[in-house]
């Protein structure tokens, strides 16, 4: 949701709801054992502000500050007793949340160009301390570009991006465990429609060409996310 205050300054508010199932085959000498989890729920809420400063060379620039808020639930980490390669071995690797007020930053430029208009953003979190059960999330960096166009009509428009992200991996009673950490570059096309005056409904696929791991972990072989949001 996005609440315009002036002309130069607005609010942001965004929820996830995460519906996720993860299924593998864990192989090693000694036997296979089938590894699933799931879980859905409301995950944390991200509260932004941001700032439109005047088109800089015809482009335009938005900076956002704010934090991700601990509405998700956590749950109590469990591993198992020996480590790997010093790293602790998650039982259970699906958290809904943080647990904890992680700082958010980012900035977004686009210029029209024609019938295009070419796109690029820079984003942040950076939790600086652990939750409860003590677990720290670890922290992440995305950078992506692309462009988009017009569909026929200025109420649909396609758009294809390239996106990069890294994420450190997390941190258990300050001992790394094995989940998160790696490069991942992803191709993603898309898609928004404006629905009304002030709702945008978007659908969006993000396929990995590109996958640098950090360690052991489950990863997915593509992203679908699917978004709604209202201006006021």
């Amino acid at each position: 949701m996005d609440v315009r205050l002036t002309d130069y300054f607005g609010l942001q508010v965004a929820g996830t709801f995460p519906d996720i199932t993860r299924t593998a085959v864990v192989t090693n000498a000694a036997t296979n054992v089938n590894f699933r989890e799931s879980f859905s729920g409301l995950g944390d809420t991200s509260l932004l502000g941001w700032y439109r400063p005047p088109p800089v060379f015809g482009w335009n620039v938005i900076l956002n500050f704010g934090a991700s808020l601990p509405t998700g639930k956590t749950e109590e980490p469990l591993f198992r007793p020996e480590l790997d390669d010093g790293n602790l071995v998650p039982t259970h690797r699906l958290q809904r949340g943080s647990g904890t007020f992680d700082p958010l930053l980012g900035a977004t430029v686009s210029r029209r160009i024609e019938d295009f208009t070419v796109f690029g953003s820079l984003a942040a979190r950076t939790p600086f301390s652990q939750n409860s059960d003590g677990l720290r999330t670890g922290a992440s960096e995305e950078l992506n570009w692309g462009v988009a166009r017009e569909l026929g009509t200025h109420r649909i428009s396609g758009f294809a991006r390239a996106e990069w992200l890294h994420r450190e991996q997390d941190v258990f009673e300050g001992i790394p465990t094995l989940e998160g950490g790696g490069n991942w570059i992803y191709v993603t096309p898309g898609i928004a429609a404006q629905v009304g005056k002030s709702v945008m409904v978007q659908g969006e696929v993000k396929i990995p060409v590109h996958r640098a791991l950090a360690n052991k972990q489950l990863d997915s072989s593509a992203i679908f996310q699917f978004g709604i949001s209202r201006s006021f």
